[in-house]
């Protein structure tokens, strides 16, 4: 009996322990903080546009004879925010400027070649609010292939005295493999003559052109063509340069004057800005005499000065008071010689603006 008693008892201290160790480890519900509620889910990203090209280069390959190509780049919005693609004329066209998510759009280009030929590239620069892509580049590719080989092509002639001609030989061989058949020979101005020469050859794709160049008119710089036609092409499909200086009786150097002009502040006379023109006679055996020599430039002074008498003098220019402003005129003297009794030499000053 004793030693059931002593059971009961064990057990009730053993209940009572574990029962006073789980009230020191736990607390009641009463001492715990509050849990808020998770009632706001995260915000979903805000919706963002996103262009894509169908391609970006666009390669026209090798061609000939064209004056200008046309294309089309195409592209989507792919993203799921409204995509705006800024305007890019006059260099393409964008249709539609703004798109929705999915929507396509192109943008049509014209590249000119004019007289270029070789490889052009041609870059085009596409600004949008594509936040990832704020200007993607555009590529386009040709090779233009010169249907006629010329040797040589640019003539520089130098120094050409009144009353001669000159004349240069001109090779033309067609590079297609089809016959050379050329329908003209068109000068810019009289001072050119062209003649065409057959070359007597087994692939007929040859001929020479003879271009003369006639000593006549006033002496000055000259640079003309001379635009070539084939047989079953409408428009001229190459060119010949020639360009050189027709001398008269006098020569001067440089023949136009360009003046820059940086510092407008100085006030110093010894740093006013001169420019000196060389005038001298091409015929040895005509003493070159010079009077009334003028300006219709405010502020300009000329004087004369007599390098070798009958010969060589030269002109120098000076300011008076410093130019303000950009400005064109003309020197102008007499002379005893028959082709140029009155020279005028073209000035242009040109002020340049300074940095702030």
């Amino acid at each position: 009996m004793k030693r059931e008693l002593l059971a009961v008892a064990l057990v009730v201290i053993a209940a009572v322990g574990v029962a006073r160790a789980d009230g020191t480890s736990n607390p009641t519900a009463s001492s715990q903080p509050p849990v808020p509620p998770t009632n706001n889910p995260a915000k979903p990203p805000a919706p963002s546009p996103k262009i894509q090209f169908d391609k970006t280069v666009y390669d026209f390959g090798t061609t000939s004879l064209v004056d200008s190509l046309t294309g089309t780049f195409t592209f989507h919005n792919a993203g799921t925010g409204k995509l705006k693609v800024a305007n890019l004329r006059p260099v393409a066209s964008v249709m539609p400027e703004v798109l929705k998510p999915g929507e396509k759009g192109e943008v049509v280009f014209k590249l000119n070649i004019g007289g270029d030929h070789g490889t052009i590239h041609k870059y085009i620069s596409v600004p949008s609010n594509d936040p990832q892509t704020p200007a993607l580049s555009l590529l386009i590719k040709v090779e233009i292939k010169e249907i006629l080989d010329i040797s040589p092509r640019y003539i520089q002639l130098g120094n050409i005295r009144q009353g001669t001609i000159t004349n240069v030989v001109v090779l033309i061989h067609r590079t297609d493999g089809k016959n050379l058949v050329i329908t003209k020979a068109a000068p810019s101005n009289k001072l050119l003559r062209a003649r065409i020469v057959p070359v007597t050859s087994s692939d007929n794709q040859s001929a020479i052109v003879i271009v003369d160049v006639d000593g006549e008119g006033t002496p000055r710089l000259f640079s003309e063509n001379v635009k070539l036609s084939l047989a079953g092409i409408n428009q001229p499909v190459s060119m010949i340069t020639v360009s050189g200086r027709l001398l008269g009786e006098v020569t001067l150097e440089p023949a136009t004057l360009y003046w820059p002009i940086a510092d407008t502040s100085s006030t110093n006379s010894e740093a006013l800005p001169t420019r000196e023109i060389k005038v001298s006679a091409v015929t040895p055996d005509r003493p070159l005499e010079i009077k009334n020599l003028t300006t219709n430039m405010t502020d300009l002074k000329l004087e004369l000065i007599t390098k070798t008498a009958g010969k060589t003098y030269v002109v120098v220019a000076r300011f008076t008071k410093m130019p303000k402003h950009s400005v064109q005129g003309a020197i102008n003297f007499e002379t005893n010689t028959s082709s140029q009794p009155t020279v005028a030499i073209p000035v242009t000053i040109s002020v340049l603006k300074q940095s702030q």
